[in-house]
């Protein structure tokens, strides 16, 4: 039983295509915060200019994972799914740091990279699987 879970993790999770998906988060992670810091010349918020370089690095995160991880054509219907499919990585995320920093106090720093980490996994599956529409035979 536990060989055959450990064989379906490392199936789903140790392929060409996860990496690939890396790979744009990778790219996403930089581009977030090189829209952020451009929109930083023509707005005096920094919070308004992440909120803004998020949503551009979103949208080139989609436009990535359509033509190199997941290849279709583009779609408002798949982007919408595309950006829900980051309503459980934010879950994730949160529920990791409030137990690892708030219940084991793990320092700050250090929890919010295991959320990020763990959440990685999440969203794959999300975006893979409801936001591109991948079947499980793929």
């Amino acid at each position: 039983m536990t060989h055959l879970v450990l064989s379906r993790v490392l199936d789903e999770f140790f392929d060409l295509r996860f990496i690939k998906f890396l790979l744009v988060g990778g790219v996403n992670t930089f581009s977030c915060t090189f829209f952020a810091f451009l929109c930083l010349y023509i707005l005096p918020d920094a919070n308004i200019a992440f909120i803004i370089g998020y949503v551009l690095s979103n949208i080139l995160a989609y436009i990535l994972n359509s033509i190199f991880v997941f290849p279709c054509s583009l779609s408002w219907s798949r982007y919408l799914k595309f950006a829900l499919s980051y309503v459980p990585n934010f879950l994730c995320e949160n529920l990791v740091v409030a137990v690892c920093y708030n219940l084991m106090g793990i320092p700050p720093v250090i929890s919010y990279l295991l959320a990020a980490i763990i959440a990685v996994f999440v969203t794959y599956l999300c975006v893979k699987y409801f936001a591109f529409g991948v079947k499980k035979h793929d």
